[in-house]
């Protein structure tokens, strides 16, 4: 009985990946609908809450059942400290803050608790599919390119039509679009962090059909081009970062003979490039100018209030005030933290977040499995680089990490987001896929 439940569970969260981009763009739409309505923003609505996060934190449940069912002891083990140190910091807010936001607190650690279930469970879920590395590494990418090519597309459409949010809206105007995604933060770590891998899966495609060559040349291309479109510093250091990278492996391996991957990464030149016509062509505004508006921002901005606000969009500020009310809290908050409930707005960097609200003993029990991952991988990388010469997919995955490990310290929305935190998650086991050696041995512990 329960190997069949288990059998359910698996099948339902294999078509979970496929589902989960749709999540995102009928929340966003949600959002803009709603706010029309009510004539107010998301932020103002008390208690907002939206049809993805619901869903997701269903799915959430399930996460929690399949490992009471096949009795996962080490992925039990590794979410009870988690909920422990949530636990504790609230006490904390109780005692010493006398007051706290539940509700706050509740939903804040759900989504952390979600994209860390995403990496215990689907890591059973993939070793007991019993199907091959290289089978699961295509599977894995086609996920991927599906779900790029779906949040993308999204965008460009909405740009054509003058419809959904622009990325700023500030003291030098409107600039930047992101479509219907209420959080550019959260569109940009997805589409940073699939980026890298999905030009590289193109340049290594291996005699695909029409429609699967298609289909990855479109992603590639539209999720550079929506990069852009948001315009945000770590958007375009992610646009010129992969393909830099990509250029750089692609030439070394034309230097060896192979020019297949030059040929593709032309491809994604000539395909972008008619996107782009196709774009200023229907679309009212001048969409390089827009891109040009948006790239010279930065250098606007450090030049007139410095590079910490350059960088940082004024993070520091929020930092500033959060750390202050951490420090005087004493022993007790230096362990356990001050809680999120005590926060009116968030800091809106992941790193800080975990130490400020959950203290040194959630960071701890927090961050554990994303370092013990994380650095793994980097030292599999740098073991393996005989691998590189015949596959490039770890340099693409090298990259796609480090780009999300930094988005996550300087801008946050990662681990505390259902949207980016899934395909963070996502990447971190694609990282561990790579390199073992069949996929029943894929293991964390």
């Amino acid at each position: 009985m329960a190997n069949q439940l288990t059998k359910k569970l698996d099948r339902f969260f294999l078509a979970f990946l496929m589902i989960n981009p749709f999540l995102d763009v009928i929340s966003g739409v949600y959002i803009k609908v709603l706010e029309t309505v009510t004539e107010q923003s998301f932020d103002a609505i008390s208690t907002p809450m939206t049809p993805s996060l619901v869903i997701r934190m269903a799915v959430l449940l399930l996460f929690g059942l399949s490992a009471l069912i096949s009795f996962d002891k080490k992925a039990i083990g590794a979410a009870l400290p988690v909920g422990l140190a949530w636990v504790m910091s609230v006490i904390g807010e109780a005692i010493f803050f006398y007051s706290f936001n539940l509700y706050t607190d509740v939903q804040y650690i759900a989504r952390f608790c979600y994209n860390l279930a995403v990496i215990l469970v689907y890591m059973a879920v993939f070793r007991r599919m019993g199907i091959s590395k290289q089978e699961l590494c295509r599977k894995l990418c086609d996920v991927l390119c599906f779900s790029l090519l779906l949040l993308s597309s999204t965008i460009v459409i909405s740009y054509i039509f003058g419809m959904g949010y622009t990325t700023y809206a500030d003291r030098y105007g409107y600039r930047g679009t992101r479509g219907f995604f209420y959080s550019g933060n959260d569109i940009t770590a997805i589409l940073m962090a699939g980026l890298p891998v999905i030009m590289c899966a193109f340049m290594q495609l291996s005699s695909p059909s029409r429609k699967r060559y298609a289909s990855y040349a479109l992603s590639g291309s539209l999720t550079a081009i929506c990069l852009m479109l948001i315009g945000t510093k770590t958007a375009f250091i992610a646009v010129i970062g992969a393909s830099a990278v990509m250029i750089c492996c692609a030439l070394w391996r034309f230097s060896k003979g192979d020019r297949a991957p030059f040929r593709r990464l032309l491809v994604l030149l000539a395909v972008s490039l008619f996107i782009f016509a196709l774009m200023a062509l229907f679309s009212s505004e001048s969409v390089f100018a827009e891109i040009r508006t948006s790239f010279m921002s930065t250098g606007n901005t450090m030049e007139k209030e410095g590079a910490a606000t350059a960088l940082l969009s004024g993070r520091q500020t929020k930092l500033k005030d959060a750390l202050k009310s951490f420090l005087e809290g004493g022993v007790y908050t230096y362990l356990f933290g001050v809680g999120r409930g005590t926060r009116s707005a968030i800091i809106e960097m992941d790193l800080f977040e975990v130490v400020i609200y959950y203290g040194a003993f959630g960071a701890l029990c927090m961050l554990w499995l994303y370092l013990k991952l994380g650095l793994g991988y980097v030292i599999n990388f740098f073991k393996n680089l005989g691998q590189l010469q015949n596959d490039l997919m770890p340099i693409a995955c090298l990259l796609s990490l480090g780009l999300c490990a930094g988005y996550l310290i300087i801008a946050g929305h990662i681990l505390f987001s259902v949207t980016s935190g899934f395909y963070f998650s996502y990447m971190l086991i694609f990282g561990q896929v790579l390199y073992c050696e069949k996929p029943e041995q894929l293991t964390i512990f």
